[in-house]
């Protein structure tokens, strides 16, 4: 029996995928429903040519090529023009960083989060999470949305910093990321494709780098302010600037950039998780009653510690469910280095490759009914230890997110200090409309809490 090769199955040059238009090209489908939009693309092939304004981009919708992509062809791709363009506002840390950078990077931030700092902080995260959650009194309806993002920002501030009450450096974060969640939709606009060809474009202007600088300027004085004691305080800075030793130590700017990418995947990432989470759980009374159940077994009303996270399978269970539904990284991308063929289709020298966590989630031929929130399709193990390139809510491959057990803890932590003592319902019939930027998250959640009976 003859078997085809992947260049026989694939033609040599990807499709276009139906609706361009000139100018634009597909930019106008992508912000009018991006979520429908890179879910509809599988129809048209696993590899798909799309255009963003003149910029033409490869679009990959089978969860083969992705694994190809990040594994076996990985070298052969480093970030991609929207990088360029996130670079201005979001700073030059793991996020936005290539090559020899990005590796030197992520290997000198990732004894941060070495096991046994991440149980250190995890004090810290359930401090600040049931302080938080005493504060919403049964039978008071709130928007969580807003109460989670200073949840997480105050928990990332304290983790970050061991005197994290410093009111400039409050006010530079908060007016930095006032302008941060708009940077996705700006790397997508058809503009910044054209700016790229046309300098001069009239009426185009950059990203504003103000927030930025002033976010900077207060990082460089508390960083001046630990050089000159040397010491260890225990938290996330400190581990940043004793790494790497006298010889192979990061610089003053490269730790600015390493704080300002925790800035955005520790508050952005994390609060949109939590909020999906609790979103979820909220309209499905069984599944709240069994998060209750497990606990009211593991904890016993004790406050949540990072010891009681293997105890809390259902937890991770529902959090891992909620993660496939919401990825907050809904869309990934890569440019070619050099010549290379995924998937059968040629690529040249600065091709630009984009794949959605999302859309991937959601595909009927990898998850039963896809569409449907059920932790149970998730075994004990394997809500731990999720399929790679199948599942991709904190990237994947040499991108994956350094902080990811980080943010396992806090939202299982901040789970269960929510949960612990309240029922949660909706408060009324209103859809929740998810809002796509740099992350993918509510746009409010009015929720109700009621006394749990003891």
């Amino acid at each position: 029996m003859r078997t085809d090769t992947a260049a026989e199955r694939f033609p040599a040059a990807a499709p276009i995928a139906p609706g361009r238009v000139p100018l634009a090209g597909h930019a106008a489908r992508l912000h009018r429903d991006p979520l429908r939009f890179v879910r509809e693309l599988r129809r048209h092939g696993p590899v798909t040519r799309i255009y963003i304004g003149p910029r033409p981009v490869h679009f990959v919708t089978s969860p083969d090529i992705v694994r190809e992509l990040l594994t076996s062809q990985a070298r052969s791709f480093d970030k991609g023009a929207m990088f360029d363009a996130l670079r201005g506002p979001l700073g030059d840390g793991l996020i936005t960083a290539s090559g020899d950078r990005h590796l030197r990077h992520r290997r000198l931030v990732q004894p941060a989060f070495h096991h046994a700092r991440i149980a250190r902080y995890a004090d810290v995260m359930s401090e600040r999470s049931l302080a938080r959650a005493a504060a919403w009194k049964p039978g008071t309806t709130i928007d969580l949305v807003p109460q989670i993002h200073r949840l997480t920002l105050d928990t990332l501030l304290a983790t970050l910093f061991a005197d994290p009450q410093d009111p400039e450096l409050h006010t530079a974060v908060e007016g930095w990321l006032s302008v941060k969640y708009h940077s996705m939709r700006l790397a997508l606009s058809p503009i910044d494709a054209w700016a790229e060809r046309i300098p001069l474009l009239p009426g185009w202007r950059p990203p504003d780098a103000g927030p930025l600088r002033r976010l900077v300027a207060v990082q460089e004085r508390i960083i001046g302010a630990y050089r000159a004691t040397g010491r260890d305080r225990g938290d996330l800075l400190s581990m940043l600037l004793l790494t790497g030793g006298p010889d192979d130590a990061l610089t003053d700017a490269e730790v600015t950039d390493e704080l300002i990418t925790l800035f955005l995947a520790g508050t952005g990432t994390v609060s949109a998780s939590l909020a999906w989470a609790l979103y979820e759980i909220s309209r499905r009374p069984d599944v709240q009653r069994r998060l209750h159940d497990e606990l009211d077994t593991a904890l016993a009303g004790r406050a949540p510690g990072f010891d009681d996270l293997p105890a809390l399978v259902r937890t991770r269970q529902v959090l891992t469910e909620a993660l496939r539904l919401h990825p907050p990284s809904w869309l990934l991308m890569r440019r070619a280095l050099r010549p290379v063929t995924l998937g059968g289709v040629r690529l040249a020298p600065g091709a630009e490759v984009f794949f959605s966590p999302y859309a991937l989630h959601r595909d009927p031929e990898l998850y039963d009914d896809p569409d449907r929130f059920d932790p149970e399709r998730w075994p004990r193990q394997s809500a731990v230890r999720a399929p790679r390139h199948t599942y991709l809510p904190f990237g994947a491959g040499t991108r994956l997110c350094v902080g990811e057990d980080f943010a396992w803890t806090e939202l299982t932590l901040a789970l269960a200090a929510f949960l612990g003592q309240r029922r949660l319902t909706p408060a009324d019939s209103t859809p929740v409309r998810p809002l796509v930027g740099t992350v993918l998250r509510p746009d409010r959640l009015p929720l109700t809490a009621h006394a749990r009976p003891s």
